[in-house]
């Protein structure tokens, strides 16, 4: 619907938001040069604001093979500076880059029901994250990180590349808050709307966007985590009361896995701890303030010896009683390992979480582990309360796959889908619980491969099901 004249069909070059981009003359491109408000004129990306940058900034030397400043940014801005199309009488050139990964957020600020007023943020891997008017797929504003601007000298040229580039690749999440419920942004009501994106394999960053006003984007915060892998791990938002440390009124927390660490590119089973991404930490929403963290780290809130291995994945949190707090969370490192935490609203952040290894399904949990037992988990757990009759009980299924996705035809490991049984559903286990905690390995799940009705009793800690023929 965003395509004018002839369907764009299967064509990805054809149609769509790439067709409707402004005119580079008019267009509002933005980036953190400095402050909070993208909207000021210094941090436009235009020729005429050319002096608030270096060369070094846009990857620059002043070589005379190089374009000048002035070209690469009429090229960001969408100029067919290179007169890629070969017909000198055109002058725009409509390019987007890929959203690889990067799941879009649409946004209702108002209208009705037959014509809504809807804001949609995607992020591309060259480098922009961008807001499309939703009924007509024009673009109303894009923001480039700074620390992106460096990769547009290579992008310019485009050479052949074994290698993928990446730039902004991260989910993309909306937060609202509509005070009085009535589908209307208003900010004179205390409504706000706010973004979270990382930079996945782009970088280690994480940013936030306050777009309550739609055309007038302010950049709230954007942090590096302490020991960041890249941010891989989609920020989720949830509430939860940490007493002696200032926060925003609704105690609204971005929780984070500690991100991606790119040993894990090399196929075989690590033999020292990830140097990057062992961690999990929550951030005020509104300030990007570090409030706790869990690491294998005596200065963190919470020094687990056993977090040696990079949190790429989303972390799970959930609020078992109902009250609008988060309680609880459960994780997945790149290892293979199931983590469960308790959190105790109300207490200093040192005593704020408890949480431990509930399981081990990879080579962690093997005494001398092979490239064999090597599986390696990229995705959030799922996860589910289960009401048994048959057996009388209720359970936690935890059920999450394995597979290398950074290596999808390497066949050395035997993939597996895994559910793991959590029993204690409303207990919150102390900390020595958990340093004492009963750990599932793979051999303590059973098989179901190849079986039909297999019954899993009350005394199994789950079942597991090894993918055929090398499957993920």
């Amino acid at each position: 619907i965003w395509t004018q004249g002839n369907p764009d069909g299967d064509d990805v070059r054809k149609g769509g938001a790439a067709q409707q981009l402004p005119d580079p003359l008019t267009r509002n491109l933005y980036t953190n040069n400095i402050g909070s408000d993208l909207t000021t004129a210094a941090n436009a990306i235009t020729p005429s604001n050319a002096a608030a940058f270096t060369l070094a900034d846009f990857g620059l030397t002043g070589s005379t093979a190089e374009p000048s400043m002035d070209e690469l940014i009429r090229w960001m801005r969408g100029e067919d500076v290179l007169d890629v199309d070969g017909n000198p009488d055109t002058t725009i050139r409509k390019a987007m880059g890929d959203p690889l990964h990067a799941q879009p957020a649409a946004i209702v600020y108002g209208g009705t029901a037959q014509n809504p007023d809807v804001v949609v943020y995607t992020a591309t891997n060259d480098g922009y994250l961008h807001a499309v008017d939703g009924a007509t797929g024009q673009e109303l504003w894009s923001f480039v990180p700074k620390e992106l601007l460096v990769n547009m000298n290579r992008l310019y040229f485009d050479p052949r590349s074994k290698f993928k580039n990446y730039g902004l690749d991260g989910n993309v999440v909306p937060i609202v808050k509509d005070v009085d419920q009535d589908g209307v942004i208003e900010s004179g009501d205390g409504d706000f709307v706010q973004i979270v994106f990382g930079m996945r394999r782009g970088g280690h960053s994480y940013f936030a966007l306050d777009v309550t006003n739609k055309n007038s984007p302010q950049l709230l915060w954007n942090r590096s985590l302490t020991d960041a892998g890249e941010s891989w791990s989609t920020p989720v938002v949830a509430r939860v009361d940490v007493a002696g440390v200032a926060q925003n009124v609704d105690k609204a927390v971005v929780v984070i896995g500690g991100g991606y660490d790119t040993l894990h590119d090399t196929a075989g089973h690590p033999d020292t701890a990830d140097g990057a991404g062992a961690g999990i930490h929550f951030l005020d929403l509104r300030t990007g303030a570090e409030l706790w963290r869990a690491a294998a780290d005596v200065d963190a809130n919470l020094d687990l010896a056993t977090m040696t291995r990079a949190f790429p994945n989303e972390v799970r949190v959930i609020d078992l009683t109902g009250n609008g707090m988060a309680d609880r969370m459960y994780g997945t490192d790149i290892s293979g390992n199931i983590w469960r935490f308790d959190i105790f609203n109300g207490q200093a952040a040192d005593s704020l979480v408890t949480g431990g290894v509930i399981a081990r399904l990879g080579g962690d949990g093997v005494a001398s582990p092979t490239a064999a037992d090597t599986r390696r988990v990229y995705n959030a757990p799922d996860v589910s309360l289960i009401t048994d009759n048959n057996q009388q009980r209720r359970y936690i299924n935890i059920a999450v796959g394995s597979g290398y996705r950074a290596h999808p035809f390497d066949l050395t490991a035997a993939d597996r889908f895994f559910a793991v049984r959590d029993p204690d559903v409303f207990n919150q286990l102390d900390q020595q619980d958990y340093d004492s905690y009963l750990v599932a390995y793979d051999d303590d799940l059973v098989e179901i491969s190849g079986t039909t009705q297999t019954v899993v009793t009350s005394s199994d800690r789950g079942w597991k099901f090894t993918l055929p023929a090398n499957e993920k």
